[in-house]
């Protein structure tokens, strides 16, 4: 393994760190805490301390320091969690999350000096600790003390000094530990070795270069702080390879030194010295193999995750052209078929589920965002999560960090109200920001909710005539207002800050959450709130969705925007001119649009009796038909992107390969309903 894996491995580590110790802050801040909630946040701190001085990460290991020497103070009890420490320690956890972020070469170095003072004022404010008077006791008749301490250290007891024994894991040379550095940090605190076990290390044709065979057992002094000796261990994989204990030494044995930093080529391998121990100290067999802990886990590349699902993929499209061949030939094989395409949707969903990550790793951002937001805007708000351990695929968890900030930013800025202003309406002073994900079918919807003032329609809607999004006398619905905070350059702001008021946050948040074939809907009442809610696919490399033809073309029609089809009368279908028509669906005239005119096809049913009628829903347009040939089957298809092996084409979202061989492209119901989308009309009632 080279040093850009192991400095991967850290980096990894660090964010794992970050997360626990994110987690156990924000329960100290509701209160919801005990011992153990300090000691994770010690833990993550110090290990990140021990990571960036092995990668010479020289200004994290020093902030890392200061922080940590804080935390010991309030794991000992010195320190007590006042509201303000607590804030302290929120923003010292800021300040490490920043410098992590620079170490990997994804922002500037922070400047910590003052967090660093502030950090060192609060121990130097620690109260001093209350001088207790001792107690009166009478005059005894003999030696109290000297009778105790005799009894507690008999002369003929030999010190307890530390023994620490390590035997690596035999793969523990390929994941990059060293033994012989560990070997050198004790020698540094006073180690020599005392027993070598050789037992394990196999015969010359059984012997692998890059398996770990040796186990070690150190003497190191009794003055030796404990701590340090487990610092040494800090990165090893098992602990339970690792055991430092209190022993008696036989004194006559021979201590073995500690190899020193000079490396020399090692002579042919003596006897190793033994020393007789106690039965109560003697390690484990060193043959009989460790017992895996349940819920171990692995890393694996996200390269090779991504090629696992690709290779899933096309076994997927060989099924399917594999079942078709086999049919076009009159051969009989329902229940083989029926058990091949079974096996492959489980392994095709055991692949996707690899990739499958909690949301919870985009919620954990959300309470420094709005730690931010209150110191510059003199807010409180109240965060709480729901539902943050369902999981989604990897690659839309990556791209919906950014519209998820510019929510909660929209929500804390435009939509909870000052403290002041919310004692007025007799709501609490503080305002709550919800945060819930849940599976619907085959997609998961985040929400979004605030408690705060709802959106102000009066002054949307006077904004959007002023700025020409829509004509000054235009009458809207309630639902058709609050899609105009989405479009391009509005802004409800008065003036412009570093927060808001430049009119392009929710116009990203309604594009990037499209460009993951997913839908944003708002609802929102005056003076109680507004909730925003994301319908995501699961998935980016599989969809559910109708084959249909039109002319000589087949193409896929993803069904999480399909609401019905259907096949009209003959004239029911009216024209408005200029080569529109439009359908009566239950009281709203919805635009009929030919897939074959949209995207120039020839030879396709122009009469939409003789077609059929394809009910879908859209964001930026509202609801449409389009109209196609005929359905030909419904099914799971692998996605294949147009734009990695030709280009985009506009009204197309991907292709994929049918059971025939044959290439079908999947429609981008969004840009094709765009290209050409009257409003729809409403019955009057």
């Amino acid at each position: 393994m080279s040093p850009d894996d192991i400095q991967s491995i850290f980096f990894q580590e660090c964010e794992e760190g970050l997360a626990s110790a994110e987690t156990a802050l924000m329960a100290i801040k509701a209160g919801e805490h005990d011992g153990e909630t300090i000691n994770t946040i010690f833990r993550a701190v110090h290990s990140i301390k021990g990571g960036a001085g092995a990668f010479g990460f020289n200004p994290l290991q020093a902030f890392t320091h200061h922080f940590e020497t804080l935390l010991d103070k309030v794991r000992d009890g010195e320190l007590s969690l006042t509201p303000p420490l607590v804030e302290l320690l929120m923003g010292a956890f800021d300040v490490l999350a920043d410098h992590v972020t620079a170490i990997r070469g994804e922002g500037d170095q922070p400047d910590d000096a003052a967090m660093e003072q502030a950090l060192r004022d609060a121990l130097t404010a620690a109260p001093a600790a209350v001088p207790v008077a001792a107690p009166v006791v009478p005059e005894l008749s003999f030696d109290l003390a000297a009778m105790m301490a005799e009894l507690a250290a008999p002369a003929d007891v030999p010190a307890q000094d530390w023994r620490v024994a390590f035997t690596p894991a035999a793969g523990d040379l390929a994941h990059g530990s060293e033994p012989l550095l560990l070997m050198r940090e004790l020698a540094a605190l006073g180690g020599q070795v005392v027993r070598a076990d050789a037992d394990r290390v196999p015969t010359l044709d059984g012997f692998d270069p890059d398996a770990a065979y040796m186990g070690w057992t150190l003497r190191l002094p009794a003055a030796a702080d404990r701590a340090l000796i487990e610092e040494v261990f800090d990165f090893v994989a098992d602990p339970a390879s690792v055991t430092i204990e209190r022993a008696a030494f036989d004194e006559s044995a021979v201590a073995v030194p500690a190899p020193t930093p000079v490396l020399q080529s090692p002579p042919a391998a003596p006897a190793a010295p033994t020393v007789a121990e106690p039965p109560a100290v003697q390690a484990p067999p060193a043959a009989k193999p460790a017992k895996v802990a349940a819920g171990a886990t692995i890393r694996v590349d996200l390269e090779k995750l991504d090629r696992l699902v690709d290779l899933v993929g096309e076994l997927v499209i060989t099924q399917s052209m594999l079942s078709q061949r086999l049919v076009s030939n009159g051969l009989a094989a329902v229940e083989e078929l029926a058990d091949l395409d079974q096996l492959t949707r489980e392994l095709q969903d055991s692949a996707m589920a690899i990739r499958a990550q909690p949301v919870k790793s985009v919620f954990s951002r959300v309470p420094r965002i709005v730690r931010e937001l209150e110191a510059s805007t003199g807010k409180r708000v109240q965060i709480e999560v729901e539902g943050e351990a369902t999981e989604l695929d990897k690659t839309v968890i990556e791209r919906i960090g950014e519209p998820l900030t510019h929510l909660v930013r929209n929500c804390v800025d435009h939509g909870i109200e000052l403290p002041a202003d919310r004692l007025a309406k007799g709501k609490p002073a503080e305002g709550r920001l919800r945060l819930s994900a849940e599976h619907k079918g085959s997609r998961i919807v985040i929400s979004v909710s605030d408690d705060g003032a709802g959106i102000d329609r009066e002054r949307v809607l006077a904004i959007a005539a002023e700025r020409g999004i829509v004509p000054a006398d235009a009458r809207l619905s309630d639902e058709e207002i609050d899609q105009l905070i989405f479009a391009p350059g509005f802004s409800t702001a008065r003036e412009v800050s570093n927060i808001s008021g430049r009119g392009v946050g929710m116009d990203v948040v309604r594009q990037n959450v499209q460009a993951l074939g997913g839908r944003i809907t708002i609802q929102s009442r005056p003076g109680e709130g507004s909730s925003f809610a994301l319908a995501l696919p699961l998935t980016l490399a599989i969809v559910d969705g109708m084959v249909v033809s039109v002319g000589d073309q087949t193409y896929i029609i993803p069904l999480t925007h399909i609401v019905e089809s259907l096949r009209p009368e003959r004239g029911q279908v009216q024209s408005t001119g200029l080569g529109n028509r439009v359908l009566n669906v239950r009281g709203s005239f919805l635009p009929v649009l030919g897939i074959g005119d949209q995207l120039g096809l020839s030879g396709t049913v122009s009469e939409p009796s003789e077609g059929v009628l394809i009910v879908v829903e859209t964001e930026s347009a509202g609801s449409a038909i389009l109209m196609v040939d005929a359905i030909i089957d419904q099914r799971q298809v692998v996605i294949k992107s147009l734009e990695t092996h030709y280009q985009q084409v506009e009204g197309v979202a991907g292709a994929t390969i049918l059971g025939d061989g044959r290439v079908a492209l999947i429609l981008d119901v969004e840009g094709l309903v765009g290209l050409r989308a009257p409003m729809p009309l409403r019955c009057a009632s």
